[in-house]
């Protein structure tokens, strides 16, 4: 037997185990197709990569999820083991799968080709050149200051099947990371090679407002991200200096805003680069760039349209209101 037939075999037999363990027997038979529940929470397995930070770490039993809950909320027959048979799992969230072409809407799956993933947050249009750009994080778009102008942006990420050969941008421009002083933004922009590929609607939420407003202590807002789907959240800080961790160095960020999830956490890995809006109006409020614990952290999203000279591609206000900073 070839050494890829031995790894099919282990996969198949790992995936039935880990059926076997969430859905019973039945659901895993050898000899019939996988039965998953039309609508829950559980969307497929697979067998392959372990993802583990922004780095990968070896042979998992892959186990596909709407959305990713606290344990504590699971029950014992959704919780999914650390490993079967020996073979650790890793539990990936894909929000609402559906068949992917192009147009997309933000709030999806994006990154550089030598990261793992992110969330592509919206549309903006910058002040000094023609055409559309996805706005996220530097860590996202260009790789923490590694990348260079021009290089491949894949959607999905790279961690998500993105294709190397089939990039939906290009990195246009970055706000570099500062690793001996403060940093106030985390943000890259990448040019769409077809500015039809991407929608202005974020998923679940809709078009954001073109025009933002602050964080302003206990306002409602949400985002949609790669990893977490569409979550709610309130702000709880308004100028959080912090230190934070990219690889093996350590950033300093100042002024930022903190948001706790509303009942569920408002983020985790993957998600850095979504747009957080008003609950309510939709106005962009920030850009989500990191978390810890049950706290994310965003970027002020008019400071993050200063350094990159940008505006947001969305919805005028439709009553004319003129928004509470």
């Amino acid at each position: 037997m070839s050494d890829a037939s031995e790894l099919r075999a282990e996969a198949a037999a790992s995936k039935r185990e880990v059926l076997r363990a969430l859905l019973g027997p039945a659901a895993a038979a050898a000899d019939e197709p996988m039965q998953l529940p039309p609508r829950g929470n559980l969307l497929g397995v697979g067998y392959g990569a372990k993802v583990v930070g922004r780095g990968l770490d070896g042979l998992a039993v892959r186990v596909y999820v709407r959305t990713k809950r606290p344990r504590r909320e699971l029950t014992a027959r959704e919780l999914v083991p650390d490993e079967v048979a020996g073979v650790p799992t890793d539990v990936i969230a894909l929000g609402d799968l559906v068949a992917r072409g192009r147009p997309v809407p933000c709030g999806v799956s994006v990154g550089h080709r030598d990261v793992t993933a992110g969330t592509l947050g919206c549309l903006v249009e910058l002040a000094d050149a023609p055409g559309r750009y996805i706005l996220s994080n530097n860590h996202v778009l260009a790789n923490s200051n590694a990348a260079e102008i021009g290089d491949p942006i894949l959607e999905p990420g790279p961690a998500d099947g993105g294709d190397p050969d089939d990039p939906i941008a290009r990195l246009h421009a970055m706000v570099p990371l500062r690793f001996d002083g403060g940093n106030t933004v985390d943000a890259a922009v990448g040019e769409l090679l077809d500015p039809a590929d991407v929608l202005p609607e974020i998923v679940d939420i809709g078009p954001p407002l073109t025009e933002p407003v602050e964080a302003v202590l206990y306002r409602s807002v949400r985002k949609h991200g790669r990893t977490t789907g569409h979550t709610v959240g309130v702000v709880l800080d308004i100028a959080a200096d912090i230190q934070v961790r990219f690889g093996t160095r350590t950033v300093r960020f100042e002024d930022q805003f903190a948001v706790v999830g509303a009942g569920t956490p408002f983020s985790d890995g993957g998600d850095s680069g979504s747009l957080v809006v008003d609950g309510l109006s939709h106005a962009p409020v920030g850009l989500l760039f990191a978390g810890g614990g049950d706290t994310t952290f965003c970027n002020p999203i008019q400071v993050v349209l200063a350094e990159l000279g940008a505006t947001i591609v969305g919805a005028a206000d439709p009553d004319g209101r003129t928004l509470p900073a």
